[in-house]
Parts: structure tokens; C-alpha cells; sequence
């Protein structure tokens, strides 16, 4: 027959030392709870985590931003600094003085020497002697006097001086002189009318240049008997009136 399992009786030394231990801990007096300190510390702990859920929340919102911003308006590349330092032009010679283009139908003051550029390879420019211009081809400028005494200054008049261009195109230019400043040219060619450029020189010298560039048909080009393409050339003034005016052909 089975006896029941009982625990072993616990020794008499044992049964001492927990009475002593019991004893010894009833003489502790613990010490004060520090509430004031463990409150800082939560507090300190509550601000961090406050600040990094913070900071968390910003970054979640810039990513998307950013994201918009690449995608709109960033370029692929980095662009040059606009204060970038570019080498200076090339200089350009001062032996003579560099043509300067002038449009057709217009009056223009020009500088005793200052040479115009009225075509590709063609200049043509004033001095206080005559007309001056130079065209492709030429060996050297050709020139027309106005101190030769071959015009007379003292009358209103109009050269002419035409020549053909490479492209077909006819270069006409002339003399005029008259009382009074020029306004307006007006000449009129085989090709029909147009207005030409005045070139004059500062203050009121009683004379200046004309020149027009005009392009022929072959149909209205001039037959053997007739070498001119201008028919007429008539100089206005300011008020309109006719400054000097001289008929070339039919």
C-alpha cells in the first residue's frame, strides 16, 4: 500500500536563519522616494519624443516636395554660374576705319572719310574734295571732284554713275548739289521707282551723294543704243520741295 509523498521537514538551522533575516529586515527604515526628480526626467523623456515625432512628420512632408520639385523644374544638369568670366573679343585692326552698312531710303551725316558699306565689296564714302567709292573688282577707289570746277556748285544739279554687280544687281550713285538740305531721294529706273540714300557731309556743304542699288529684269534691261538704267533722280528737301532734279532717259 502507497504512503502519501510529504515534504521533507525543513532543518532547525534553517528555520533559525529565516527568523533572523525577518528581523533584520524589519530595523530598515527605506529611504524617501525621489518624485520630484523622477517627474524632471518624464518630463525631459516626454520633450524628446515629442521632437522627434516632430521631426519625422517634416521630413514625411518634404520627401514628396522635393520629389515635385525634381520632377517640375530641375534641370538634368547643373547650370554655368551667370558670373562666369568670358574672354574678351577678339581686337580688331585701327589701319582704316571699318564700313559701316546704311539702309537704303534714308539721309545720313557722315564723317569726311567715313566709308559706308553699300553692298558686298562696295563702299562708297565722302570728303571735303568729292565722292569717293570702291566696288569688287576695282584696282583702286574711283573718285569724283567737286573742286575741279567741272560742276557748278552755284546751280542745282545731279551726276550719275552706274555700274552691274556679279549678282545682276546695278549699283547707281551721283552728285547732287542745290540750296538747302536733303530729305528724300527719289529715283526712278527701267525697273520702276524707289527711294535712294543721301550721304552728306556736317554742316551745310551745298552738295552730298546719292546711291541706289536696283535689279534689273531682262526685259527692262537697256537695249545697245542705251546704257543707262536710270531715268530720272529728283532731291527733295524738308518741306518737299524739289532741291535738284535731273533727267537721265526716256
Amino acid at each position: 500500500m502507497n504512503r502519501p509523498f510529504r515534504s521533507p521537514r525543513p532543518p532547525a538551522e534553517a528555520e533559525r536563519l529565516r527568523e533572523v533575516f525577518a528581523e533584520a529586515a524589519y530595523d530598515v527604515t527605506p529611504s524617501a522616494v525621489p518624485l520630484a526628480a523622477i517627474e524632471r526626467e518624464g518630463r525631459r523623456r516626454g520633450r524628446r519624443r515629442t521632437t522627434a515625432v516632430l521631426g519625422a512628420a517634416c521630413g514625411a512632408l518634404l520627401v514628396p516636395l522635393a520629389v515635385v520639385v525634381l520632377r517640375d523644374g530641375a534641370p538634368a544638369a547643373p547650370s554655368e554660374p551667370s558670373d562666369r568670366v568670358k574672354p574678351p573679343a577678339a581686337s580688331t585692326g585701327t589701319a582704316s576705319p571699318s564700313p559701316s552698312p546704311s539702309p537704303s531710303g534714308r539721309v545720313r551725316v557722315v564723317t569726311p572719310g567715313e566709308r559706308v558699306q553699300v553692298a558686298p565689296g562696295t563702299k562708297i564714302w565722302l570728303a571735303e574734295d568729292g565722292k569717293h567709292w570702291l566696288e569688287p573688282g576695282a584696282p583702286e577707289a574711283q573718285f569724283r571732284s567737286v573742286t575741279d570746277g567741272n560742276l557748278d556748285l552755284s546751280a542745282p544739279g545731279v551726276g550719275l554713275q552706274e555700274s552691274g554687280q556679279q549678282d545682276g544687281t546695278s549699283f547707281l550713285s551721283g552728285i547732287f548739289h542745290g540750296p538747302g538740305k536733303p530729305a528724300r531721294v527719289e529715283v526712278r529706273t527701267r525697273a520702276g521707282n524707289l527711294n535712294g540714300t543721301a550721304l552728306t557731309l556736317p554742316g551745310n556743304p551745298g552738295w552730298g551723294v546719292w546711291y541706289a542699288l536696283v535689279k534689273v529684269p531682262h526685259s527692262a534691261a537697256p537695249g545697245t543704243t542705251s546704257t543707262s538704267v536710270t531715268r530720272k533722280v529728283t532731291v527733295y528737301d524738308a518741306a518737299g520741295g524739289v532741291l535738284a532734279s535731273q533727267e537721265f532717259g526716256p
